[in-house]
């Protein structure tokens, strides 16, 4: 590899020079081409919507595991049953957005044959976003329905044990019109990945997002890592949390509970997580372009909704990061600490990385 020196202060990448990079790492990482461009546009997909949490900062840990072992290089699941409308697929630890990517859509086939397609899957790796793969189930007249569950994080309310993860839940609903309506929550105040992000930037955390070991709150992102992060909505959160966890490892006969391990064991270990998609597609129960169109109704009606003082606009979920996406001109921020991980990451698996450098010139 040539010797190159990483820009000095935040820049702007073209999106398609840091996929073609991503693309090299993952290649040569052992996935297949075909595998390392698809995980590539997902990451970086994540920080053009302004998700730089869910994006190509992921990039490093996922290729340490695949590095040790701890992550399969394959990048099909293998499909253990298929029974009409029901699938459970054992994804042999490859990475997530690859197995997460190819379930919603077989749910989506399977929505259209019988009208609902639902895809378990065990021995799971992190994808990611998980507002990405039911807006798939969206943009084929189908309401999509993501569940996944990570290694324990979050107590049950009064307790400080932790049971249950940040286990993310997402629904995208279509529209006539983009954007569909997209939640995507982790049912923790904040997800790992941002307590990790506020660790490195040396921020503090919001008062209600993390305890100590011994219950008591914290707003340091080193203490919340050490300790417990508190479930979004009180006792809402613990139960969405859990019944994210439930369905997922126990529809796919995979790991739920302290049997998910993520990065709580480091990246030397399975990531071992459990996820369910669900299609359902609208034109079995009616005609698809009518339920299109009294969605958008839907959606125009609370854009449209009266506002309080000082608030110059309502957005409807999922709105935001498809303006951040739109208003990114293709490009996406990086950080000083992002460039020399991704020149590091190129040296370590033989990539020049001149051609991703020079895209800023």
């Amino acid at each position: 590899m040539q010797n190159s020196e990483a820009p000095a202060t935040v820049q702007l990448f073209p999106a398609g020079a840091l996929r073609a990079l991503m693309a090299d790492l993952f290649a040569a990482a052992g996935v297949s081409r075909r595998g390392a461009n698809r995980v590539a546009e997902i990451l970086v997909e994540a920080d053009l919507q302004g998700l730089p949490s869910h994006g190509v900062m992921q990039a490093e840990g996922y290729l340490t595991r695949l590095k040790c072992g701890a992550a399969s290089a394959r990048d099909e699941a293998e499909i253990v049953v298929d029974n009409g409308c029901a699938m459970v697929l054992d994804a042999h630890d490859m990475l997530g957005q690859l197995s997460a990517d190819q379930a919603m859509r077989l749910a989506v086939a399977k929505a259209k044959q019988f009208g609902a397609g639902i895809v378990a899957v065990r021995r799971g790796c992190h994808f990611g976003a998980a507002g990405y793969y039911a807006d798939i189930a969206a943009d084929e007249d189908c309401i999509g329905l993501v569940m996944a569950n990570t290694s324990p994080v979050m107590p049950a309310p009064g307790g400080r044990e932790r049971l249950v993860g940040t286990n993310p839940i997402s629904v995208a609903i279509p529209t006539e019109r983009e954007p569909h309506v997209v939640l995507d929550m982790a049912t923790t105040e904040g997800s790992v990945a941002k307590v990790r992000i506020a660790a490195r930037d040396g921020k503090t955390l919001p008062g209600n997002w993390a305890v100590r070991q011994d219950g008591t709150p914290t707003t340091d992102p080193n203490e919340a890592l050490k300790g417990l992060l508190l479930p979004s909505g009180g006792p809402k959160g613990f139960g969405l949390s859990l019944v994210a966890d439930l369905m997922g490892g126990l529809l796919s006969s995979g790991a739920w509970g302290a049997g998910v391990y993520g990065n709580a064991f480091g990246l030397s270990k399975p990531h071992n997580s459990s996820h369910l998609f669900i299609a359902i597609h609208t034109g079995h129960f009616r005609p698809s372009e009518d339920f299109r169109h009294e969605a958008q109704q839907a959606a125009d009606r609370i854009r449209a909704s009266q506002r309080v003082d000082g608030t110059d606009r309502i957005y409807v979920p999922g709105e935001r990061k498809w303006e951040t996406r739109r208003a990114s001109d293709d490009k996406v921020k990086l950080e000083m600490k992002q460039v020399e991980t991704l020149l590091a990451l190129s040296a370590d698996f033989g990539i020049n990385p001149d051609a991703f450098l020079a895209s800023v010139r």
